[in-house]
C-alpha cells in the first residue's frame, strides 16, 4: 500500500498505539492517560482503524531504540498496522539518530508515524521540516535539562560547602531541606571512639574488633577529612571538626610508623578491584588476584590476573594490565552520572511511600530483563539459548514475588542519590588507588570478567552492585550493555558486554 501523503490519506488505515514514559511526575501532562486521549481523538478525527495494539513504555527517551518494545514495534510495521500514532512528540524519542532511523524502517515496511499534539504525518513531504524540527528539539530539549541539572549540583557543593556526593560517613547524615552533611550526635561518639583508639596506637583490626565494626569501616573513619573540619578538595566544612586536632594527629603518626619497614615506607601496590574487592572470573567464580610483573626492559607493570589452578576457558590470557579493568569501571561510573530521564526514573523510583512494592528492586530486576534480552539477541551469546531463556523466566517469577509483597521504604533522598551518581566517574578518577578500592567495594559487589586469546580483550561482562549503591538508584542509571574497547593484534576493536 502506498505511503500516505496528507492527514487526509490517513482515512481506513490501520492504526497501533505507541506511548512512553519515565517518570512519575509526567502523569501531570504527558502521562499514560494524557497520551492515550491525544492518540484516540487522532485516530477518531482522521477515520483510522484502532487495532488495539498497543506499545506503553517505560524508558528513556534516549535510550528507546535499545528497548525490546521499540524492535517489536518496527518489526510489526506495514504487516499489522498501517500508522503508529504517538500522542506527544516527546513521546516517541529524545534522540535524533533513533527518530530519523525509525522513520526511514516504517516507511520501508510500508508505515507512517503520526504525531497527534501536532499534527505532523512522517509521510507527507510538505510537512518534513516540521517533523525534522520537532525531532531535533525533542532531543535538544533532553541536553539542556541534562547542563542545567549537572551545573545545580555543582553550584550547590560549591556555594554550601558541601560534599555533595558519595556515601555519608560514620557519625554524619544529611538534613535540613538541602540534605546538607552534618554530625549525627548519635553516632559520631562512636566516631570518636575510632580516633580515640587510633590515637592510643590500636591497628585498625584491632580498633574493628573492639567496636564491633567492619575493618573497612574503621579505615573509612581514619581516612576521611571530614572528622578535621575538611571537605575532599581541602575546604573548611560549614561545621567544626568533631574530633580534635590533637587526636588525628596522633593516630595519623600511630598509622604511618605501622608502614615502615626498619627505616623504608613499604610501598604495596593497591589494587582497586581486587584483595576485598568484587572482580572475580565470571566463567569460574574465582575472585581475581593483583600482582607486578617486570619486563625485559625493567619496567615494573600491575596486572590483575586469575587465581593459580586448572586452566580456565573464560581467560585464556592469564593476566592482563590494571588499567585494562580501572578504566572500564571508569567507562561504568561515568555512565552512571544522571541525565533529565534517569534522574526523573531515580526520582520517581526513590519517592518514599508508606507501603507498597520494592520499586528500586523491580527496577533491578527490570534492568536484569533487559540485559538478558540484549544477550539473547546478541550474534554471539556467550551462552546457550536456553540457559539465557532459563534465567529470563527464573527474573520474571522473581519480579512477580516482589510485585506482590509490599514493604516499607526507608526514605533514601532522591537528591542525594543523584549527587552521589553524578560524582562517582570524577571520584574514581581523582582519587588514589587506596580510594578506588574503597569506591569499588562500596559500590559494586561482583564485576565479572573474562577475555579470549587476544592480548588486552579482557573485559567486564556482568555487573551487580552492593545493596547500598542499589538503593541509591545505581541499577536505574548503569547502561544495559557497555562498549569496551580492546587491543588485539590487529588494533582496536569494540567489544559489547553485557550488564
Amino acid at each position: 500500500m502506498k505511503l500516505p501523503s496528507s492527514l487526509a490519506e490517513l482515512h481506513g488505515r490501520r492504526a497501533a498505539h505507541w506511548g512512553r514514559e519515565s517518570t512519575g511526575r509526567q502523569a501531570e501532562r504527558f502521562g499514560p492517560a494524557a497520551q492515550a486521549e491525544q492518540r484516540a481523538r487522532a485516530i477518531a478525527e482522521y477515520g483510522l482503524v484502532d487495532t488495539g495494539i498497543t506499545w506503553q513504555v517505560s524508558h528513556s527517551g534516549r535510550t528507546i531504540g535499545s528497548t525490546r518494545q521499540f524492535s517489536e514495534m518496527l518489526a510489526r510495521a506495514g504487516c499489522d498496522y498501517d500508522v503508529l500514532v504517538v500522542g506527544y512528540v516527546s513521546r516517541f524519542t529524545r534522540d535524533l539518530r533513533t527518530a530519523v532511523n525509525a522513520r526511514y524502517q516504517l516507511h520501508q515496511a510500508g508505515a507512517a508515524l503520526l504525531f497527534a499534539d501536532e499534527r505532523v504525518l512522517s509521510s507527507d513531504e510538505t510537512a518534513w521540516e516540521n517533523w525534522a524540527r520537532e525531532s531535533v528539539e525533542a532531543e535538544a530539549y533532553s541536553r539542556r535539562l541534562a547542563r542545567s541539572v549537572h551545573q545545580g549540583y555543582a553550584a550547590k557543593i560549591r556555594d554550601y560547602a558541601d560534599q555533595g556526593g558519595g556515601l555519608v560517613p560514620l557519625g554524619f547524615r544529611r538534613a535540613g531541606e538541602r540534605k546538607l552533611l552534618e554530625p549525627d550526635p548519635a553516632r559520631m561518639p562512636l566516631a570518636r571512639q575510632v580516633w580515640e583508639l587510633a590515637a592510643a596506637g590500636l591497628a585498625d583490626a584491632a580498633i574493628a574488633a573492639s567496636t564491633g565494626l567492619s575493618l573497612w569501616t574503621v579505615r573509612d573513619v581514619l581516612r576521611s577529612p571530614l572528622y578535621g573540619g575538611r571537605l575532599r578538595d581541602g575546604r573548611p566544612t560549614r561545621f567544626p571538626a568533631p574530633v580534635e586536632r590533637p587526636v588525628i594527629e596522633r593516630a595519623q603518626a600511630y598509622r604511618r610508623e605501622r608502614t615502615r619497614v626498619g627505616n623504608r615506607l613499604r610501598r604495596n601496590r593497591v589494587y582497586a578491584l581486587v584483595g576485598n574487592g568484587p572482580a572475580v572470573c565470571d566463567a569460574c567464580g574465582l575472585a581475581l588476584k593483583g600482582d607486578t610483573r617486570g619486563r625485559r626492559n625493567g619496567a615494573k607493570v600491575a596486572v590483575y590476573r586469575h587465581r593459580d589452578g586448572p586452566d580456565c576457558p573464560g581467560w585464556p590470557i592469564k593476566e592482563t594490565p590494571v588499567e585494562v579493568l580501572d578504566e572500564q569501571v571508569a567507562a561504568l561510573l561515568d555512565g552512571a552520572a544522571p541525565n533529565r530521564e534517569s534522574a526523573a526514573r531515580i526520582r520517581a523510583a526513590l519517592a518514599r511511600p508508606i507501603v507498597m512494592p520494592d520499586r528500586l528492586g523491580i527496577a533491578r530486576l527490570d534492568h536484569r530483563l533487559r540485559a538478558l534480552a540484549l544477550e539473547l539477541a546478541a550474534p554471539e551469546p556467550r551462552r546457550s539459548t536456553a540457559e539465557i531463556v532459563a534465567d529470563l523466566e527464573a527474573t520474571r517469577a522473581e519480579r512477580q514475588v516482589l510485585a506482590a509483597s509490599p514493604i516499607e521504604d526507608d526514605g533514601i533522598d532522591p537528591e542525594e542519590a543523584l549527587a552521589w551518581l553524578a560524582s562517582l566517574g570524577k571520584l574514581w578518577r581523582e582519587t588514589s588507588d587506596e580510594g578506588r578500592r574503597r569506591l569499588a567495594v562500596a559500590t559494586f559487589a561482583r564485576l565479572g570478567v573474562v577475555s579470549d586469546d587476544r592480548a588486552g580483550s579482557h573485559r567486564i561482562v556482568s555487573v551487580e552492585t552492593t545493596d547500598e549503591a542499589e538503593r541509591r538508584g545505581l541499577v536505574l542509571a548503569l547502561p544495559a550493555s557497555l562498549e569496551v574497547t580492546v587491543v588485539g593484534d590487529t588494533g582496536f576493536e569494540p567489544v559489547t558486554s553485557r550488564m
